[in-house]
């Protein structure tokens, strides 16, 4: 994967904030079984896990499975990548 980056302005709707959640799901495209969630603007999620920087989370089954550091420096795309593909090869 190479790097990229995205220029998206504070939404200032939920309209707003899913539509750039649909532009990394196009852009990555994302396996059926990988859903991304935002949160909502009021960010309850966002005060409920203390992600008020950027966080990678993986949930299954409803549960946080990994959780990165606090974005941008505490935390590593790579060691997402690789648990996904070990987790999706297996199957």
């Amino acid at each position: 994967m190479g790097a990229c980056s995205f220029n998206v302005r504070k939404h200032q709707s939920l309209e707003e904030r899913l539509g750039a959640a649909r532009k990394l799901i196009d852009h990555f495209s994302l396996p059926p079984q990988c859903q991304l969630v935002a949160d909502c603007m009021d960010n309850n999620a966002n005060v409920a896990y203390g992600v008020s920087n950027e966080r990678v989370c993986i949930v299954q089954q409803r549960k946080i499975i990994y959780l990165g550091g606090k974005g941008p420096f505490f935390y590593s795309l790579k060691d997402v990548r690789q648990w996904l593909e070990q987790s999706y090869e297996k199957r």
